[in-house]
């Protein structure tokens, strides 16, 4: 009995590596990016959130709170891959009061697009709230120019109401406790 527990055991461990090579749909994980090959500084060149609601005005967050062009001495709004490791910086310049703002974390890697993390609480997360990050966002890799875009396609998400007023331009009266909707952004290494 106890060598056909050992028997079956040796078996499951072996079948472990090609089990993890398994992407679920019966083949193997294709070619991922590597940092190497997305790694750059990117201008920032659209940011905007479009609620479902189409009553609500588009909030293009570039307009409304990052100082563009940014002012003297400071950096322009960027979103930084990292070509060693699977990681982010996003640093820009708040218009309201000309203080930096930067905001770090991580990076999935898939076959032709990247996934940058975004903080939902504590460190980092009123960065992200007033930019109406998602918690995740999918951006498609282009390597020719290379660009970061993501459609208006993405997943449907929601923003606190007064971010999102803010953002606007707009009251928050009248409006619901989050507003849903989805994020265009285009970020361009080497400017837009």
């Amino acid at each position: 009995m106890h060598a056909l527990r050992s028997r079956a055991t040796l078996l499951a461990l072996a079948a472990l590596p090609a089990l993890a090579a398994c992407d679920g749909g019966g083949g193997t994980d294709p070619a991922r990016l590597t940092p190497g090959e997305v790694g750059a500084v990117y201008s920032i060149c659209t940011l905007r959130f479009a609620p479902s609601n189409a009553a609500l005005p588009v909030a293009d967050v570039l307009a409304s709170g990052v100082a563009n062009p940014a002012p003297a001495g400071k950096p322009s709004p960027t979103v930084t891959l990292s070509p060693n490791a699977p990681q982010y910086e996003v640093a820009y310049t708040r218009k309201s009061d000309s203080f930096l703002q930067l905001l770090r974390g991580s990076v999935d890697l898939h076959a032709t697009s990247v996934s940058l993390s975004f903080p939902t609480s504590g460190s980092g997360s009123d960065v992200s709230r007033e930019l109406l990050l998602p918690a995740v966002l999918d951006l498609q890799f282009a390597a020719s120019p290379r660009m970061l875009s993501a459609s208006p396609a993405t997943t449907t998400y929601g923003v606190r109401r007064s971010d999102y007023a803010k953002a606007a331009g707009i009251s928050e009266e009248g409006l619901q406790d989050q507003i849903f909707g989805t994020l265009t952004a285009r970020f361009e290494a080497g400017g837009c």
